[in-house]
């Protein structure tokens, strides 16, 4: 996997610009990377998960302290939660998707929520999946109802999956005046 690349502007590129990086496969592209931050940034999680699938990749946003956006790619079923050198913490959120399935807390996913409850670098973290949004949010003390009895995993909640629709484009959205 590649080191995570530096932030990004959240920009919303025109939709042919943006489906001619993915038709040739050029996710890392300056044009997909700022698209998926825009979206991001203005809860647009529908078409966010949208792209992902369609690349059939996993994508994950870091949004750090001081609204910096970092988006990387992984594979079908994994991207790390890579940290990039001169991000601030903590992290105001951690986004990523399953591409191929529901959103749900995956082994991993609870894994690197374990490591950052006890490190204290995320605030919140979103999982997508078809249709679906799952959140979880850090507690400095362990909850009733968190992801887990005892453990790292109690400071986080466990909130119930919402389901989303793609709803108007984006791009439409932004030409009309």
């Amino acid at each position: 996997m590649d080191e995570a690349k530096p932030p990004v502007v959240p920009i919303l590129h025109p939709l042919d610009v943006v489906d001619a990086a993915l038709l040739r496969g050029d996710v890392w592209s300056d044009e997909v990377r700022e698209t998926m931050a825009w979206l991001g940034k203005n809860d647009k999680w529908a078409w966010f998960y949208s792209i992902s699938a369609r690349a059939r990749l996993e994508v994950s946003m870091l949004i750090d302290a001081e609204g910096l956006c970092f988006v990387d790619w992984g594979t079908i079923s994994r991207v790390g939660l890579n940290p990039p050198a001169g991000a601030t913490i903590p992290f105001q959120v951690w986004t990523h998707t399953h591409p191929s399935g529901d959103s749900y807390w995956s082994y991993t996913d609870r894994e690197t929520l374990a490591i950052a409850s006890a490190a204290r670098i995320i605030q919140k973290a979103i999982v997508l999946g078809r249709g679906q949004i799952k959140e979880a949010n850090w507690s400095k003390t362990p909850l009733l109802d968190g992801l887990s009895e005892k453990g790292p995993l109690a400071n986080w909640s466990n909130e119930t999956v919402e389901y989303i629709a793609l709803g108007k484009s984006p791009w439409e959205m932004e030409v009309e005046v």
